[in-house]
């Protein structure tokens, strides 16, 4: 496959998984993180994707683009959500599956009345991400 068609194909897909990323299903709306989330596990599924399945890149970007979607977007909403209950309950809050961990510890309220969330992941125990963000009290 040519460097250009592999450039039109990822960017499709990858075009795709973001504005799915964004879609609201009813009931349910994914957070800012989650959408963030699912368009960057969109966008890097894709493209393994295509990498990886020399027989049909098609299938590959397709898979890989969905499956990255909804892996990323479901990490992004469960630390979120793991920074709002930590917000509301003052208290480190902690999911595991598997060998994953997201740990959210709350930091205190800062200046402009926002609580101050410092979220952590962990694969097979070892430290991989640390992010700090506020919280305000209309977001929780």
């Amino acid at each position: 496959m040519n460097k250009c068609r592999f450039v039109r194909i990822t960017g499709i897909v990858g075009l795709s998984a973001m504005l799915f990323s964004c879609a609201q299903t009813g009931q349910y709306t994914l957070s800012t993180a989650g959408q963030q989330g699912a368009a960057v596990g969109g966008i890097l599924g894709t493209t393994a994707g295509i990498m990886l399945d020399h027989s049909n890149r098609w299938r590959g970007g397709v898979l890989g683009g969905a499956m990255g979607a909804i892996l990323g977007g479901a990490l992004g909403q469960i630390a979120n959500d793991a920074a709002n209950q930590a917000v509301q309950s003052n208290q480190t809050v902690q999911y595991t599956n598997g060998d994953q961990t997201i740990q959210a510890i709350p930091q205190g309220q800062d200046s402009n009345g926002c609580e101050t969330v410092t979220t952590k992941y962990y694969q097979g125990g070892q430290l991989i991400k640390t992010e700090t963000r506020e919280i305000c009290p209309n977001q929780y």
